[in-house]
């Protein structure tokens, strides 16, 4: 019996001895795994200190720094890391590791040539471009203080999911419309269009606040109607291809223009007969004297009007998925003014989703694209 015991206890403490080295182990190779996991987090907090360190040096040589290459080398670096986290952390996003300082660069530069006064929208989306770089950093200062606070499962981070799911979808809209020149533009000239009208008539302001259903008919018609204008900086041929090819799209277009070209010769004052186009686009009531100067008949305008309109319907749907993009943008800026969205969904198997900014007991959907329409 006692030498029962005394194999027992010499067998116990041998465990013990194995299981404590196990312990240890384990324990290590949990510090390490959440040492990894915050890797990427200490980067960008290494990489946010040399950014904020040449800002300070270069501000207390009384520079202001705009365009400099080392600096843009630092944030090129630091916004590469941070499209890593992305990748891993933004659950409620899309995880986009494809956003480059390029983006933040253009921001900049439209931040500086375009005011508010030229394009609220074009200068809203560069404004939220350079506060979601500055939250990112932010937050990355309150981390340096104490890394524990980063949960190693980055997605279990509600603070840093936030700022990731803001900076994806800023980014993201600056990537499709700042980098190109061409399509800031065209942002530019759409974006006047719309807030010109917003200014002219107060009940076109309300349906661009509340996202009227209406809204949908007017946008592309006064794009269409700046094309035949000659200033709608590119839009519709972007959108529209057709409009220049042979076929029912260019014959739809030349025939509205050669209309247009043929009024406005005969009218006195070109601009006056744009206000008058325009007037009946947004179905309002034309003063007569007005139309007489121009010499327009009515039926002239109508006709006008109604091939305006189905250009700008074909417009629509010739790349719906990039006309459905800048729609969402104005969405986005109806949610953001505390406006009621509302929203026509079509129900498909895949690849489709209502977009995130519908007042959600306004988001219908269908199940047939005729009953949409």
């Amino acid at each position: 019996m006692k030498q029962i015991i005394s194999e027992l206890r010499t067998n116990l403490c041998n465990f013990d001895k194995l299981w404590t080295r196990f312990e240890q182990l384990y324990v290590l190779e949990l510090m390490l795994i959440e040492k990894d996991a915050r890797s990427r987090i200490v980067n960008a907090i290494e990489l946010e200190k040399e950014i904020q360190g040449f800002e300070i040096r270069e501000r207390l040589k009384g520079k202001v720094v705009l365009n400099c290459e080392a600096y843009n080398d630092l944030r090129r670096r630091f916004v590469e890391v941070c499209g890593e986290i992305n990748s891993v952390a933004n659950s409620e996003g899309k995880g986009r590791d494809d956003l480059t300082v390029d983006i933040l660069v253009a921001a900049e530069g439209i931040s500086r040539r375009i005011s508010e006064v030229q394009s609220r929208a074009v200068r809203k989306l560069a404004d939220q471009i350079k506060k979601s770089f500055n939250d990112i950093r932010q937050l990355l200062r309150k981390y340096q203080e104490n890394i524990e606070l980063v949960d190693p499962q980055l997605k279990s981070n509600p603070e840093l999911v936030d700022v990731l799911t803001k900076f994806e979808k800023a980014w993201g809209k600056g990537k499709e419309f700042f980098l190109d020149a061409k399509v800031c533009n065209m942002l530019l000239c759409f974006s006047q269009v719309i807030e010109g009208i917003a200014e002219k008539y107060k009940d076109v302001m309300e349906k661009i606040d509340n996202f009227d259903t209406e809204i949908f008919v007017l946008m592309p018609c006064l794009v269409v109607l700046s094309s035949l204008d000659g200033d709608d900086k590119g839009i519709c041929e972007h959108y529209y291809p057709s409009i220049h090819e042979a076929g029912t799209g260019q014959q739809q277009y030349v025939e509205i223009k050669e209309r247009y070209e043929s009024i406005k010769r005969r009218c006195k004052d070109g601009y006056e007969l744009y206000n008058i186009v325009e007037q009946a686009v947004l179905d309002k009531t034309v003063p007569e004297d007005h139309v007489r100067r121009c010499r327009i008949e009515p039926d002239e305008v109508r006709q006008l009007v109604h091939g305006i309109k189905e250009v700008a319907m074909s417009m629509q749907r010739h790349k719906p998925s990039e006309w459905n993009a800048l729609m969402e943008a104005a969405n986005r800026g109806a949610h953001d003014a505390g406006g009621i969205t509302i929203g026509f969904n079509i129900g498909l198997p895949f690849e489709q989703c209502p977009n995130p900014y519908i007042t959600p007991e306004l988001n219908f959907e269908f199940h047939y694209f005729f009953m949409r329409k």
